[in-house]
């Protein structure tokens, strides 16, 4: 997988383009903060291959903004048609035309402007919106000659580059007007919002004019004639010729060979051709004893070749990336491609890629741009009485504190490096734990499991913090908040934020008596006699500790809910969302322990081999700011041999849960002793 942009263009295959990473530097001198970073688009499949690149949503409004391209386009053909065949033209309906792009033009400019620190969005726009724009100008000579067979001919290239040059001013104008409007607004220097890239592409009529261009550039005979207006066929006749003679030269001239070979990093091993690309090479060569100004290239048409070449190679850099670009049409609610990026004729196949439906696509004209909630698996970890532990040790010596937090740093490493195995992402430290977000239920259980082994293994190697290890999961919707003061050309961050950060919170801390515990700390740092908190919340915390069930916390890890419905959480819990995404078991079983009745599952997963864990239906638990849930317990189930498990028929995991809570209940129903017919 790609790293950066420069990783994905220097596996590129290009006609003139050095495939170095210093080249693209020097063509582009800001490449990491003027062009966009791909990014993986999975399938459906997920763990198949990604994509890199960029999807883009094919909107109606999209649709909508492409349209009205065409038909400024059209109309601005139109006029310049009129002027050759002196012939008038509606203003009103070119401006009318003219209008209804600008203003669909300037709303996503906009858009793309708030949304700048998530992406580079402004330049994926301009990468995508120059296709649109390449394709329709390449059918004007075309259009011409259908028209008027001898003007199309005779000015079809004409026309063309006159109708760019007055789109491209007139978006220019846009651009800086949006710009202008938005810096008040946004408290930014005007300069920083104008889209770097579209400086670049301004300076480069290839960029919107071309969708390929071969080593021998006679896909250019339209741009020498209608823009530079020059013979295209003199000038490639003559570097034909250049060639030619340059690769004998090379090969019998030691002198040249040797200079070649020593100042340009012995490139003479690789073609000849390529040479003639670098800058100032055939400047060079012209001094040659055997060089020929009137067979091959003079000193005028030298420098066009070099400042060509240099256009050429910015192409092929922005090309590169265009071809990147994954359109998107949501079909049956799934993401689905029927173009092939960087194709400047579309096509109506089937599709030919479905995405995965984690996949967030870029949608120009949405003022999010890309939609910042996503669904996910999250997993917290959360160290029982880590704060208290760290005053306890405050009290011994310093050196007790560093100890403790140096064992908590590499017992996070050994969770980090679990967790990276089966594709867990971390994205937040929480100061006694951490989260965890990931796309696949099964694993994320496999991790929580070993994740419960290791903290034993730690305690016996003196790990200070004994109280406790929670652990909560779920699947949720997070929200994307991405991180200001990101540096310029950096990868930007982003912070999960929102109801399923919370929820997990809540799971893994229970809030009942936790309240209690924090004031009461509160209380005491603030400088109240701890006696005196104590006596005050006696009543309370012994209420609590009359709900205590000493059954179920005589286990090493537990979790129950108690008859307040709060969740008492010193296992691994987790939500019924989560649990109903763990899908069908090909073998589901029953055990118990210590009466109580867990349906026993083994998730087989590429890392630590086959795991088997219990889960049951722990009843609907009440938490803080949140609905009442249903929350289930996890177990290992390494404490199950096979002999141990009864075998019942295949069945919904979630449906087989439920049936075994509502025995339980019945059950626990039953044993209640029932009141006299006298009472």
């Amino acid at each position: 997988m790609f790293n950066s942009v420069f990783d994905h263009l220097t596996r590129g295959s290009y006609n003139f383009l050095l495939n170095d990473a210093a080249e693209i530097r020097r063509v582009i001198p800001r490449a990491s903060s003027v062009l966009p970073e791909p990014q993986a688009i999975f399938p459906q499949v997920e763990t198949a291959t990604p994509l890199q690149g960029f999807p883009i949503l094919l909107s109606p409004q999209l649709a909508a903004l492409e349209k009205a391209l065409g038909s400024y386009l059209d109309a601005e053909c139109e006029v310049q048609f009129g002027h050759h065949m002196r012939l008038g033209f509606d203003t009103r309906v070119y401006a009318q035309k003219w209008e209804q792009y600008r203003s669909r033009l300037s709303s996503a400019l906009q858009n793309v402007t708030l949304a700048r620190h998530g992406g580079n969005y402004a330049a994926v726009f301009w990468l995508y919106h120059s296709l649109e724009v390449t394709r329709r100008l390449r059918l004007i000579p075309q259009h011409l000659r259908r028209q008027d067979l001898t003007l199309g001919r005779d000015h079809g290239d004409e026309v063309k580059y006159k109708v760019f040059f007055k789109w491209i001013d007139k978006v220019v104008t846009t651009a800086y007007d949006t710009a202008h409007s938005m810096a008040a607004e946004l408290d930014e220097d005007e300069d920083a919002l104008f889209p770097p890239i579209l400086s670049l592409m301004r300076d480069n009529v290839l960029i919107f004019t071309e969708d390929y261009i071969g080593p021998d550039l006679s896909q250019l005979s339209s741009y020498f004639s209608g823009c530079l207006q020059i013979d295209g066929r003199d000038l490639r006749k003559r570097l034909s010729a250049l060639e030619a003679w340059h690769q004998k030269s090379i090969g019998r001239d030691k002198v040249l060979r040797a200079a070649v070979d020593h100042l340009l990093d012995g490139d003479i091993r690789s073609e000849a051709r390529r040479l003639l690309c670098r800058p100032g090479y055939v400047s060079f060569l012209s001094s040659h004893t055997t060089y020929s100004a009137s067979q091959f290239l003079p000193a005028d048409k030298i420098q066009v070749w070099e400042s060509l070449l240099g256009k050429i190679k910015e192409f092929e850099i922005l090309h590169a990336l265009r071809k990147l670009v994954v359109p998107l049409e949501l079909e049956s609610g799934t993401l689905v491609s029927r173009e092939l990026s960087g194709k400047t004729s579309k096509t109506s196949k089937s599709p030919t890629f479905a995405a995965s439906a984690a996949t967030r696509p870029i949608d120009f004209t949405a003022t999010w741009i890309v939609d910042p909630v996503v669904e996910r698996f999250g997993l917290v970890y959360d160290i029982t009485d880590f704060s208290a532990t760290i005053s306890m040790l405050g009290r011994v010596e310093k050196m007790a504190i560093e100890d403790a937090f140096r064992m908590t740093s590499i017992f996070q490493r050994k969770i980090n490096k679990l967790a990276s195995s089966l594709d867990l992402r971390i994205e937040k430290y929480l100061g006694d734990g951490a989260f965890y977000s990931g796309r696949h239920a099964r694993r994320m259980l496999v991790v929580a499991i070993h994740l419960q082994r290791l903290y034993p293994e730690f305690i016996n190697q003196g790990f200070p913090f004994k109280s406790g290890l929670r652990i909560a999961m779920n699947y949720g919707e997070y929200r994307l908040m991405p991180l200001e003061g990101a540096p310029a050309g950096g990868s930007s961050r982003y912070e999960f934020f929102g109801h399923g950060l919370v929820e997990l919170s809540r799971l893994s801390t229970g809030k009942k008596t936790q309240e209690l515990e924090e004031l009461k700390t509160y209380l005491i740092s603030q400088g109240y006699p701890e006696s005196a908190v104590n006596k005050f919340f006696s009543p309370l915390m012994k209420t609590n500790k009359e709900l205590v069930s000493k059954i179920e916390e005589s286990r090493k890890f537990y979790a129950y809910v108690n008859q307040n419905s709060a969740l008492i959480n010193e296992g691994i819990v987790a939500t019924e969302p989560f649990v109903s995404r763990l899908d069908d078991f090909d073998e589901v079983h029953f055990a118990t322990d210590q009466g109580r009745g867990y349906i026993v599952v083994d998730c087989e997963e590429e890392v630590g081999g086959r795991v088997r864990v219990g889960i049951r239906k722990l009843g609907i638990g009440k938490f803080k700011g949140l609905e009442p849930m249903p929350v289930y317990e996890i177990v290992d189930g390494s404490m199950w041999e096979d002999q141990h498990l009864k075998t019942i028929p295949p069945q919904k995991l979630l449906g087989a849960l439920e049936r075994l809570f509502m025995s339980r209940i019945s059950a626990a129903q039953q044993r209640r002793p029932r009141p006299s017919a006298a009472g």
